[in-house]
């Protein structure tokens, strides 16, 4: 059993038998059969099924706000039996069981094919390779929590107050590093799907720039009358016209000053494809709400203190729906 990341290919290799020559793999995503794939082989052959993409059609990562997010996950088993015939028929073989967990994340090209996450006691992000040591970054004052594997082996969050300065998880400290959001207001929240498949949270604690986009289709109407015996047209009315009006939300955020361990965070909020801003709510600021966007900044350049002192990053985000509701 492996923990699993399917948004990179995952391989399960088979040796066949002497005499056999086909065989099936029977696919079941959260203890329901989803697949059945057969394929001939000739005997002592090795055969190569990609589970990955089929597993990761029923992970479905959500989130609504607050400390107790469980990370999305999905048992997928494999069963496998070989055959004496092809197609599946002929006798059959003892059965072989996989069982795996799979979480929606990936390994990079330089980690290798069928990239894992260890079994427990594992923090869910990525370690900072310059201190050598697991760091997130958090308002003064703030509470809030990290994904992690515990010891017994389970996906989950641990939650942390406004005074904690670390955690532990097994023999293995993260260490909270508080962060000054008070210049323009609280800061912004964005929360992200990592690349271990996890959500994390990272503050954009300097200015943020929203704005207002639309766009329209027009036509030429005619607004000719005849009803007082002669062709007239009023001044008023428009011979072009609007339909199809859609408009959409954009909204710049400057990170503020984070260390040059950070810059894989930002790497993999790049790379995310589920992403959620914490806001005020527009129509009551006294409390926030969670929605969608997409980010739109399409290339990351890593910075260094040597190169770049002061590091920070501008990133751009769009609201992930229509402004105005059009939801049928």
């Amino acid at each position: 059993m492996a923990n699993i990341l399917v948004r990179s290919p995952r391989f399960e290799t088979f040796t066949m038998g002497g005499s056999q020559n086909s065989i099936k793999l029977e696919l079941y995503i959260g203890g329901v059969l989803r697949y059945t794939i057969i394929k001939n082989a000739a005997p002592s052959s090795f055969v190569t099924f990609e589970i990955a993409e089929l597993i990761r059609d029923y992970i479905s990562q959500t989130f609504t706000g607050g400390q107790t997010q469980p990370v999305t996950v999905s048992t997928a088993s494999s069963n496998v039996k070989q055959y004496t015939g092809q197609n599946g028929t002929g006798t059959e073989g003892s059965p072989t069981a996989i069982t795996h967990t799979a979480f929606n994340g990936y390994g990079t090209f330089m980690e290798g094919a069928n990239p894992t996450l260890a079994s427990n006691s594992i923090w869910l992000i990525s370690k900072d390779v310059i201190k050598d040591g697991y760091y997130i970054y958090a308002p003064i004052g703030s509470s809030g929590w990290i994904s992690q594997i515990t010891t017994g082996g389970t996906a989950t969050q641990a939650g942390f107050n406004s005074a904690t300065t670390s955690l532990t998880v097994g023999t293995t400290d993260v260490n909270i590093v508080r962060i000054d959001c008070t210049k323009y207001g609280d800061g912004k929240k964005i929360t992200f799907v990592n690349k271990f498949g996890a959500l994390q949270d990272l503050w954009f604690s300097l200015k943020s720039v929203k704005a207002t986009e639309s766009s329209r289709e027009t036509y030429n109407s005619n607004t000719i009358s005849t009803s007082s015996g002669s062709a007239t047209y009023s001044v008023n009315a428009p011979t072009k016209s609007v339909f199809n009006k859609t408009a959409k939300q954009k909204i710049t955020l400057s990170s503020g000053y984070y260390p040059e361990g950070a810059n894989p965070y930002f790497e993999e909020l790049l790379l995310s494809d589920q992403v959620w801003l914490t806001q005020p709510d527009p129509y009551d600021p006294s409390t926030e709400q969670v929605v969608p966007v997409i980010i739109t900044t399409s290339s990351f350049t890593y910075k260094t203190s040597l190169n770049d002192r002061l590091i920070d990053y501008v990133m751009e985000f769009e609201m992930a729906f229509d402004y105005i509701n059009n939801v049928r």
